[in-house]
């Protein structure tokens, strides 16, 4: 029997498990690391060196102004996400009717070119914005790479696929600047948790239809990291814990109970008004057109050889995206021979981990990129 002494030595067990579950469940196609001395371990796989970061951040850049849409589907005052950047005004020149977008670039010092990590914030594609706080990107900065962070039109701003259509501007920001930025180019992730997960697989997976004029000219995708996102939002539209966002953000039909003002009804947990009664659904039933376009936005509807290779990390208790839609694309993405990994977090509900979890997740994505050449 082996007696563990101390926390470190119990995480470390912990950590080790956690390998060997990562490679059995990664893609035959993806060819395992070998084995490495310790004096040959990169800097980033010590977990504790992390910490130790502290990068240069530039803010507020305005990467696209774009068009307020209609959303006859979308709740006007969704509520405020904690943790994320404060709203920035338009800029001066902005036409009425319109929004600028804005990311942020965490870097920190290389002499040479550095991977790009664009990330695409959660929040049922109703409320959120770019994180405050970088301490969220220590463990992608400690393994060198810069990481650009992205705010998209929310569903109050515009219904599907305007966020999409965002996103992919944000990749045709990071190819024209750079030059100025550092970004190596051929070495490009989208990452993203719960909508932002989805949005990481679509900008990575859906066709060129879905760029916007005036984006067209976007790096290659090196890797996706999807965080619980989700993927068949046909299912999505019938799942209790995504079926009102998910039919906010499509923005097809109108809710079957008017929301109230800021200052009106009480809300519920997602921001939106009270139902008289728990079991009083919010939406009818899908009807054609809105089946037709959670279809389109779907990312399972768009898999096929040759797409990045993703790494996924779920909970199998997630009661918001549905564990099985994690565990549908990865099927679909092995049986398509694109390269993946999967953590599935034991207990775990839709993010919130442990974080000896979040540490274990990060470090698996770390490990998969190097696995694709991602990270050297």
């Amino acid at each position: 029997m082996i007696k563990l002494k101390s926390r470190e030595d119990l995480f470390a067990v912990f950590l080790s498990l956690a390998m060997v579950a990562w490679s059995a469940s990664t893609s035959a196609q993806t060819p395992s690391a070998p084995p490495m001395p310790d004096s040959a371990a990169p800097t980033w796989s010590d977990v504790a060196s992390w910490d130790s970061v502290h990068p240069s951040i530039t803010k507020n850049i305005v990467y696209a102004n774009v068009p307020i849409l209609p959303n006859p589907s979308a709740n006007g005052d969704p509520g405020v996400a904690g943790g994320g950047a404060s709203t920035v005004a338009n800029s001066p020149n902005a036409a009425p009717g319109t929004m600028d977008l804005h990311l942020d670039v965490l870097q920190v010092s290389s002499s040479k070119p550095t991977p790009v990590v664009i990330q695409l914030h959660g929040g049922g594609w109703i409320r959120g914005s770019r994180p405050s706080s970088y301490k969220t990107f220590n463990a992608l900065l400690a393994a060198g790479m810069s990481v650009v962070t992205v705010d998209y039109r929310l569903a109050k701003d515009a219904p599907a696929p305007a966020a999409i259509g965002d996103v992919r501007c944000a990749m045709a920001w990071v190819k024209a600047n750079a030059a100025k930025y550092n970004f190596d180019l051929s070495r490009v992730v989208v990452y993203g948790a719960s909508a932002g997960g989805h949005l990481a697989l679509m900008a990575a997976y859906a066709p060129a239809s879905f760029n916007p004029p005036g984006c067209t000219d976007q790096p290659k995708v090196a890797a996706v990291l999807d965080f619980y996102g989700p993927t068949n939002l046909v299912e999505g539209l019938s799942e209790h814990g995504s079926s009102d966002f998910t039919h906010q953000w499509l923005g097809v039909e109108k809710p079957l109970f008017p929301y109230a003002p800021a200052s009106g009804a009480a809300v519920t947990g997602d921001g939106a008004p009270a139902l008289p009664s728990s079991r009083t659904p919010r939406w009818a039933a899908p009807n054609g057109a809105t089946l037709a376009r959670a279809r389109q936005m779907s990312p399972m509807n768009y898999i096929h050889a040759g797409l990045p290779p993703t790494f996924i990390v779920n909970g199998d208790h997630d009661g918001a995206v549905d564990p099985t839609q994690d565990a549908q694309l990865k099927k679909a993405l092995t049986a398509a021979g694109v390269p993946n990994g999967q953590d599935i977090v034991p207990g775990g509900g839709h993010g919130n981990f442990s974080k000896a979890e979040s540490d274990k997740a990060m470090l698996l994505c770390l490990q998969f990129l190097k696995a694709q050449g991602v990270l050297q």
